[in-house]
């Protein structure tokens, strides 16, 4: 009789209460892969579908110039500019005549341009923000483990970012008969394209996870109420702030007539597809035009910001007053003449527009209002609380301001001298913020104290030892009138 062998058995892992488990952090980590890679790439595609859709738009009202392969990466272009991801055009090898020798051929030049279309901005934290949730929600875990799932989208996100950015290129040749020649090649910054869509992500997927966990973190004491508060609160301010901001335009636009007609004759000048692309474009900006508008109204300005240069063009006390456009300017055979020449009279701006210091006003007392309702327990907790979220509310004025903000750029080697030049035009990042700081910060405050002057004016005293406590009510409870 022969001996078979017995057939493998599957292995026995030591089990019980004397094995130790894995770490919580190691469960974390591992934890809702799966649903962060469904919805970081489900984001992605939706956004670059976005930029695809908005290219195509070109190629079929326009007049088609280029293959359906060239608009592809326009639309790929688009993707960048709903993120702030700039733009470089490199000409290797340029070539200007008429400069007497100035300008040899063997010269060349970068530009690079750098914008947000704010409205596919905005799009794309909705998706993420989303995402985050989700994934949080499908991980469970506690508040802090589920802003940590949230972030766990931003690098499904980022990636693919990358990749197209490095593969995404358009060549072409500057036409003959321009004032230079050479080729030239666009394409966007690798370092911006995974860098600012890894933030973009990290910021609204962690927003996510932290909205999954409310109540979590709503429940660990009066620290958990009082940063909830404050981040919800500062998030309403800005959202009031850009809103305010569009409807002060639009009353704007019924008291001076005449310019809201200037608007529309300008806009309406061009072929009737090209009117309809300009007001396209000019909806994906709507805003960035608040966030210009918002800054001025609380005291702070736009202007031209950069390389040896800082000047101011909108502010209480810096409005233009007159804009005049002429043609033929510079010098005659100079390569600038023939190109317009504007020039502006300022002054201080006319009384009325001082009402828009009404936008960040309300703004801020009900973002206060909303950061303290539900969620203090005292009056100077409210007062606290709505001057925390002012704090939250400048952070996120000066981030806005920075993605309402055009960067653009100029560097080469010309006649074998190196030079570079960089400007950024739009709202002061850093004065704004500050400002913001200011407004919010007091007008949280009072906002604060109007929604909580009905609270106790401070905590009661602790019960003697043994005695029958009265437990707190939850922290989302409504608080009780007084008698």
């Amino acid at each position: 009789m022969s001996e078979v062998p017995p057939p493998p058995t599957a292995p026995v892992y030591p089990s019980g209460p004397d094995v130790a488990s894995r770490p919580p952090i190691i469960d974390d980590v591992t934890r809702g892969w799966f649903t962060a890679l469904v919805r970081g790439l489900v984001a992605f595609v939706v956004m670059a579908g976005l930029g695809q859709a908005a290219a195509f738009v070109l190629y079929f009202v326009g007049d088609r110039r280029g293959s359906v392969g060239t608009f592809a990466k326009v639309g790929w272009f688009y993707f960048d500019w709903f993120h702030h991801i700039a733009l470089s055009a490199s000409v290797p090898n340029i070539s200007i005549p008429d400069t007497g020798g100035l300008l040899p051929g063997g010269a060349s030049v970068r530009v690079h341009l750098g914008l947000a279309l704010m409205l596919g901005t905005f799009v794309a934290v909705w998706l993420l923000y989303g995402a985050g949730k989700a994934v949080a929600d499908r991980a469970d875990g506690g508040g802090v483990a589920r802003v940590l799932h949230g972030l766990k989208v931003a690098p499904v996100y980022a990636l693919p970012c990358l990749l197209f950015s490095l593969l995404v290129k358009v060549k072409a040749t500057i036409p003959p008969g321009a004032f230079a020649s050479g080729p030239v090649e666009v394409k966007s910054s690798a370092a911006q394209s995974f860098l600012i869509p890894l933030l973009i992500a990290a910021a609204a997927g962690a927003a996510g996870g932290l909205r999954s966990g409310r109540y979590e973190l709503l429940s660990r004491g009066p620290w958990g109420r009082r940063v909830s508060g404050a981040l919800a609160g500062g998030f309403r301010m800005l959202a009031l702030g850009i809103v305010l901001s569009f409807v002060g335009l639009l009353v704007l636009a019924v008291v001076e007539p005449d310019a809201t007609k200037a608007y529309f004759r300008a806009v309406s000048e061009p072929p009737v597809e090209d009117t309809a692309i300009i007001i396209g474009h000019h909806v994906l900006v709507l805003p960035n035009q608040s966030m210009w508008v918002l800054v001025p109204a609380m005291g702070g300005c736009d202007g031209v910001y950069g390389t040896g240069v800082s000047r101011t063009f909108l502010c209480y006390w810096k409005y233009p007053k007159r804009v005049s456009v002429s043609t033929g300017g510079g010098s005659p055979g100079s390569v600038l003449s023939g190109l317009p020449q504007v020039r502006t009279e300022f002054g201080t701006a006319p009384i009325g527009y001082f009402l828009f210091l009404l936008v960040p006003a309300i703004s801020v007392l009900l973002g206060g209002r909303h950061a303290v309702r539900k969620r203090a327990r005292f009056r100077y907790e409210a007062v606290a609380v709505g001057a925390a979220a002012g704090v939250a509310f400048g952070i996120l004025v000066a981030v806005a301001s920075w993605f309402a903000s055009l960067s653009a750029g100029v560097s080469g080697d010309i006649a074998g001298i190196s030079s570079n030049f960089s400007v950024t035009i739009g709202p002061d990042v850093v004065i704004g913020g500050l400002i913001a700081l200011v407004w919010g910060v007091v007008g949280g405050g009072v906002g604060g104290w109007w929604a909580g002057r009905d609270l106790p004016a401070r905590a009661p005293l602790l019960a003697p030892s043994g005695s029958v406590e009265t437990p707190e009510p939850p922290p989302w409870s409504e608080p009780s009138e007084p008698r």
